[in-house]
């Protein structure tokens, strides 16, 4: 589940946020002479943050936490490329940094989706669940943003900007959309087969598979297993 999760989220076409996002990072933190200083120019504006998070390909789960933080600093960050002879042009443009806003708050929804799955003593329906949930939200996501109205995505609405346009995510999220339906897609002939571990109290025996008939008949007549069962939903 999570490896086809990650293949879903690659289908957004922000390269060209993360690879500024990257290369500053990269140019701040690999050299330490710099990486000291933009650590003592955030202590003496007394930031909230004191540094940089850096971004592991492998461990696609750190993007959100670092272009949250990147987001959080990027006035800092501007201020400091520019007195070290490296002006980021992106961090003046209002349309890239509405793409930074877009990015950071999609990963963070799909960092929340993985921890879900990563959650213990998950069966393999609640997974499933939890995918399916995730897909009507992005379809709820994709149909607002239609609209011009990101009122789920807190960093798009708080942007000062009178060039908002929210339409061309609504199409990001459409690929992430038909990315997740095409992966996913082979679970649905099992869905049937899933109420039997979902809702086994509800569950018709006689439409239900040959093989988990009488263990259903067992269960069903166990009145004890009943009333955990409901007591427990």
């Amino acid at each position: 589940f999570m490896h086809l999760e990650n293949l879903c989220s690659q289908v957004l076409n922000m390269s060209h946020v993360m690879s500024v996002v990257v290369n500053v990072i990269n140019f701040i933190k690999h050299n330490s002479l710099k990486h000291r200083q933009f650590q003592e120019y955030l202590r003496e504006l007394e930031s909230e943050y004191s540094d940089l998070l850096f971004y592991a390909k492998i461990r696609w789960l750190s993007r959100g936490n670092c272009l949250l933080r990147f987001w959080k600093l990027r006035e800092e960050i501007r201020i400091f490329m520019n007195e070290n002879g490296k002006d980021i042009f992106e961090l003046h443009d209002e349309h890239w940094l509405l793409d930074l806003c877009f990015l950071t708050e999609i990963t963070i929804k799909l960092n929340e989706l993985n921890r879900k799955l990563l959650g213990e003593n998950k069966l393999f329906t609640d997974c499933y669940q939890d995918i399916k949930t995730f897909v009507i939200k992005l379809k709820l996501y994709k149909n607002q943003l239609l609209s011009n109205n990101a009122v789920h995505f807190q960093l798009l609405n708080e942007f000062k900007s009178d060039r908002k346009d929210f339409k061309k995510y609504a199409y990001e999220i459409a690929n992430v959309i038909t990315a997740f339906e095409k992966r996913f897609s082979y679970m649905e002939k099992y869905e049937e087969m899933f109420k039997i571990f979902l809702i086994p109290f509800n569950v018709d025996v006689e439409l239900s598979q040959p093989i988990f008939q009488m263990e259903l008949i067992d269960l069903q007549s166990n009145m004890e297993l009943k009333c955990l069962f409901e007591k427990n939903k």
